[in-house]
């Protein structure tokens, strides 16, 4: 006398109005797949459920709105945000491009700057589970090789001669994390560096002991003679690296450097 069977929610619809013996907009009953059904006698069937002042269509959307029946794990934790009455999110959907979807979320991007929308500071930014967004990112080959040079350019500059002093210089002068990333890959090649400046002060081919804290910016040149690569004098100025130190460019043979 009872037949249980499981239905998406879209097919609800038609199955209310089957049961209900809907009449389309002329009036006349809607086409049932059962053809020995008698409209003359619908008025005799009667529902066990209790009377709701609705439709069943209208009671099973209200129904499936309130019900958390989804097996999705990242969906039913979503909705725990949900305020009374309210559904916070419906769908959760994978990202592949992490970083294009933050910058959208917080309205940074050039077509968003374009609109005038609101550019959220990072103090307004609410996040959970301890997102960091960072944590998120891989570095690209090509940026690691640029942080790698320049802060190989940066024991030679300041000549450092021990690794302890080139740890803090980074520490302290660099924000971003990838730089501390970096530093911890190819630890052993800048120890090796910072090795050989004291052994270019101990040989006697520097006339004092460079350190960190003598270091003069007046007796740094900001603008090389030539090209390292080529020694052509023929260079340009090639926009500036993440920590922004000038980059140049040679018009020859079109090395890059800092």
């Amino acid at each position: 006398m009872a037949n249980a069977q499981k239905y998406t929610r879209a097919a609800c619809g038609h199955l209310a109005a089957h049961y209900e013996r809907k009449k389309d907009e002329k009036g006349e009953y809607i086409k049932f797949g059962n053809q020995d059904i008698d409209p003359q006698k619908t008025h005799l069937n009667y529902n066990l459920a209790p009377r709701r002042g609705l439709e069943q269509i209208d009671f099973i959307r209200q129904r499936t709105t309130e019900a958390r029946t989804l097996k999705r794990d990242d969906v039913n934790v979503m909705d725990l945000l949900s305020a009374e009455g309210k559904k916070a999110i419906n769908k959760c959907e994978a990202v592949v491009g992490i970083r294009n979807v933050y910058d959208y979320l917080i309205h940074d991007t050039e077509d968003c700057r374009k609109k005038g929308k609101e550019q959220y500071d990072p103090s307004e930014r609410i996040t959970g589970n301890n997102f960091d967004i960072g944590a998120y990112e891989q570095l690209g080959t090509a940026e690691k090789n640029e942080m790698f040079l320049e802060m190989g350019q940066a024991i030679r500059e300041h000549g450092f001669t021990n690794y302890m002093d080139f740890y803090e210089f980074v520490v302290d002068t660099y924000e971003d994390m990838n730089y501390i990333e970096v530093m911890r890959c190819y630890s052993g090649h800048f120890e090796r560096m910072t090795r050989g400046n004291y052994q270019r002060w101990e040989q006697g081919q520097r006339g004092l002991r460079p350190s960190q804290a003598q270091h003069h910016a007046s007796t740094t040149k900001t603008t090389p003679d030539c090209c390292p690569a080529c020694g052509s004098i023929d260079i340009k100025k090639s926009g500036k690296t993440l920590a922004n130190t000038q980059r140049w460019a040679c018009k020859d043979c079109g090395k890059k450097f800092v």
